[in-house]
């Protein structure tokens, strides 16, 4: 029986189909900043026009694609739109979306040298360049995994099994005392997740006291430290901001990593947002110290304008980073030193480190520097537009790319809202610009007081985005807050 002979999945007219599907990917980016940046439709609305019947007989890749076209591609959020601001989940380069398909269309499996030779070679060239953009010293290891919050979960892992190593065999049961992990208290969720997930309990996460500029504040945590250990506690990680979730805050990383130093704890920056600087030379201090850690989390697809999903953590021993990791299996087969699954506990895994090659490869570093470098200026430029507005102020400094900023109704209508009417005004506000199609921004806490959160991550943001953004906000919160006069202007 000849191979013709057996049923496959194999297409017919396979280069018509990825063309057509080519043609669906580019018309959404040439269209990506029309409005509205997220449709208003709901959960039950979409499922009812989204195709759900599982078929017996299938349809035909170019009938599906179609339905891709007019069922999910308009109710899909313009991630990449100029106006999303929200997330750092940011907008990728065409380049990096080009990488991606090819990555999916290679369908490497380098969990194993043989599974993916080129994929292999290619996430220790990608690990190399954040190696040396990090300052990471000779004997550094490292992974590429799928986001920040698995990002920081390697390290932790990584972290627990050097400070408490009797956990790889007996578990938590085998310590006698209590591992304490230390983060600020504008740290990302990840990281009591991952404390959970690691056994070590959210009970045992410290959150350290921030000052007015929500920067850890390194007195406090020799504090807490200190107390923990008098309580018969272990502690054994602080995690740094590098760029921090809400305001954008980098904490000094020097100074913890001499409390680090001093008090034989592990070191772990999370730079998933913030890391990004590193690639502008004159911006580098601004993360000064990182070069410090034990290990490093950093999101090629925030800042850098890479596509989902990408995420990578440093270390600063691969000696360490094999020890807890290092898997065996006969069906594997026979050990090659290169072996990805022996670098995290993902066995199963993508050929991420192909997009980012492709997109630095296009785009070169300095490129993607100038990006970074006008988004903190258009940063710069809506910071100022808050200060000089009386009825706006900024929550926090906005040291990187995030301002963090809080309407308050005019001196005339003041006197009649309370703060908690306040707090409830900044979220009316951005859900009514998200309704109205312009922008999609998110919600901000900043030492108790609500505000209006803005993440310029984006490489098509302009400073006509910002004064569009800050001017719709402005007069949504005026209209809201005088409703009497807006009604009198309007008849």
């Amino acid at each position: 029986m000849t191979r013709k002979q057996f049923e496959t999945l194999d297409l017919d007219n396979l280069e018509q189909n990825l063309q057509q599907a080519a043609e669906l990917i580019a018309g959404r980016i040439r269209a990506i900043a029309c409005d509205p940046v997220k449709q208003n439709i709901s959960f039950e609305e979409l499922a009812a026009i989204i195709p759900c019947d599982l078929p017996d007989e299938g349809h035909g890749p170019e009938a599906v694609i179609g339905e891709v076209a007019r069922h999910i591609e308009p109710y899909s959020t313009r991630i990449g739109h100029p106006r999303f601001l929200a997330w750092i989940t940011t907008s990728p380069g065409p380049a990096g979306t080009i990488g991606d398909m090819l990555c999916t269309g290679l369908n490497q499996a380098p969990l194993s040298f043989k599974g993916g030779p080129a994929a292999t070679v290619l996430e220790e060239i990608v690990l190399g360049w954040f190696a040396g953009i990090f300052g990471m010293p000779e004997g550094w290891g490292g992974t590429i995994v799928s986001g920040g919050t698995m990002a920081n979960l390697m390290g932790l892992t990584v972290a627990r099994r050097v400070h408490a190593p009797q956990v790889h065999a007996r578990g938590m049961q085998g310590l006698e005392r209590p591992l304490v992990l230390y983060v600020s208290d504008q740290g990302h969720m990840s990281v009591t997740r991952s404390a959970v997930l690691l056994g070590i309990g959210e009970d045992n996460v410290r959150a350290v006291p921030s000052d007015s500029a929500c920067r850890m504040i390194p007195h406090e945590l020799e504090k807490a430290v200190q107390q923990d250990r008098r309580a018969g506690r272990l502690p054994f990680c602080v995690v740094a901001q590098a760029g921090s979730v809400t305001t954008g805050a980098v904490d000094p990383l020097p100074d913890i990593a001499a409390i680090c130093r001093r008090e034989n704890m592990w070191m772990h920056v999370d730079a998933a947002y913030g890391g990004a600087v590193m690639l502008a030379d004159e911006l580098r201090p601004l993360l000064a110290g990182i070069e410090l850690a034990d290990s490093v989390c950093v999101d090629p697809h925030k800042w850098f304008f890479v596509p989902l999903e990408c995420g990578i953590t440093l270390f600063r021993s691969r000696e360490q980073q094999l020890e807890t990791f290092r898997a065996k299996a006969a069906y594997l087969g026979a050990e090659n030193p290169h072996d990805l699954k022996n670098t995290t506990f993902i066995l199963s895994r993508a050929n991420r480190a192909l997009k980012v090659w492709f997109a630095f490869r296009s785009y070169g570093r300095l490129r993607i520097a100038r990006i970074i470098r006008r988004n903190m200026e258009l940063a710069r430029q809506l910071y100022r537009l808050m200060c000089d507005h009386p009825e706006w102020e900024p929550l926090a400094p906005a040291p990187l790319s995030i301002v963090c900023g809080r309407y308050t109704p005019s001196a005339a209508v003041r006197g009649c809202w309370t703060e908690q009417q306040i707090d409830d005004l900044q979220l009316q506000m951005i859900e009514e610009l998200e309704r109205s199609g312009t922008a999609l921004l998110t919600p901000a806490a900043v030492n108790g007081r609500a505000g209006v959160r803005v993440c310029i991550a984006n490489h098509r943001t302009t400073p006509e985005d910002i004064t569009l953004i800050f001017n719709t906000l402005t007069a949504i919160g005026t209209r809201i807050a005088r409703p009497d006069e807006h009604e009198t202007a309007g008849e």
